[in-house]
């Protein structure tokens, strides 16, 4: 009589068991490594890095191997010593040419915002950071000069407000 009044209850059913975590694969550096690195160090020093101020450690030993056309998989110790080789600079922006494209297009762009603020000119950028490419720097900075020169054609004040364009 009580067995219709009885609700079956359902037994919880076990949590999964947890999956073992998976260590992503170890990062491979090609023959090209050493040549990434090595210009990466060269642009940086032509936009007035000082690596002997910043403490850089020597070129890792191993980058002879590379030299010779071997792949190697990078590990915890090799990618600090990459990173000390080269402080500042994420060793992910080395392993590939599209990687380094990108990172020396970002230097060069820092590089002519450098050049244009000791010209005088303090540019600003916001709500998506660096332009892509330091050509777009230059050809805002050369609208901003046109804009300054117009102004004082017209007989306004060179003077601007910061953040304003207008006298």
């Amino acid at each position: 009589m009580f067995d219709l009044l009885r609700r079956r209850r359902l037994r919880a059913a076990a949590p999964p068991a947890p999956q073992p975590a998976t260590a992503p694969p170890p990062a491979m550096a090609d023959a090209g490594l050493p040549a990434r690195v090595d210009l990466v160090r060269r642009t940086l020093v032509a936009a007035g890095v000082d690596f002997e101020e910043l403490g850089a450690a020597p070129e890792p030993a191993w980058f002879a191997q590379l030299c010779t056309g071997q792949c190697l998989p990078l590990g915890p110790a090799e990618l600090k010593e990459t990173a000390d080789h080269l402080p500042g600079v994420a060793v992910e922006a080395l392993l590939s040419e599209e990687a380094c494209t990108r990172l020396l297009g970002q230097i060069e762009v820092l590089r002519t915002l450098r050049e244009l603020k000791d010209d005088g000119m303090d540019l600003r950028v916001c709500h998506g950071g660096l332009p892509a490419d330091a050509a777009d720097v230059r050809a805002l900075a050369d609208y901003v000069r046109q804009q300054i020169a117009a102004m004082a054609d017209a007989g306004g004040s060179t003077a601007v407000e910061p953040g304003r364009m207008t006298a």
